[in-house]
């Protein structure tokens, strides 16, 4: 039988969400650092004169991969596609944006483990990291936006929904540091 007289000091809030950012932020972390690899990769390994070669589907890498030479062929053009409507300045501006993402991230980590821990700190912190979370993904929709229609159709309804997700973490985190405001 819970004691009506048990209080806490620690508010209900605060552990919810920070449980929902740790988990937000393990992903993103994740997600930013596969941007920074991709984009790395796909630079340093574009052809000078930007003519892609031809597909190389060796039968022995694609039974360890349990794929077919269609789907080796769809995904080596698939690479193509998105390197050649690349404009120059977009690798340069996906990693700045992610790399700075990837340590927000990791910091909404920390931050998650503040809050479900309780400390003065953490609300004031969660603001700035879920809003410099939240003004990342608009400066990647501004760059997507201002690429072709086949970067806008692999990377914009990601970005949307992270987007909402860290205005969800905003709102919510005003929206605790409001209800503890008028507890006192």
């Amino acid at each position: 039988m819970p004691n009506p007289n048990n209080t806490t000091s620690m508010p209900h809030w605060a552990s919810i969400l920070g449980v929902v950012a740790i988990m937000l932020g393990v992903f993103l972390t994740a997600v930013h650092g596969n941007e920074v690899m991709k984009q790395v990769v796909i630079t340093n390994n574009m052809p000078v004169d930007g003519v892609m070669p031809e597909p190389d589907c060796p039968e022995e890498e694609l039974e360890e991969e349990g794929i077919s030479v269609a789907e080796c062929e769809y995904l080596i053009q698939h690479v193509r596609g998105i390197a050649l409507s690349a404009p120059d300045w977009f690798p340069n501006a996906q990693i700045t944006l992610s790399a700075i993402g990837t340590v927000l991230a990791f910091g909404s980590i920390i931050i998650g483990g503040a809050l479900v821990n309780y400390t003065a700190w953490a609300s004031k912190a969660a603001l700035v990291v879920f809003g410099g979370l939240a003004a990342i993904d608009l400066l990647q929709f501004a760059v997507v936006v201002n690429t072709g229609p086949t970067l806008r159709d692999v990377y914009l309804g990601g970005i949307l929904l992270w987007f909402i997700l860290h205005l969800m973490l905003v709102a919510g985190a005003l929206a605790g540091r409001h209800t503890e405001a008028e507890a006192q």
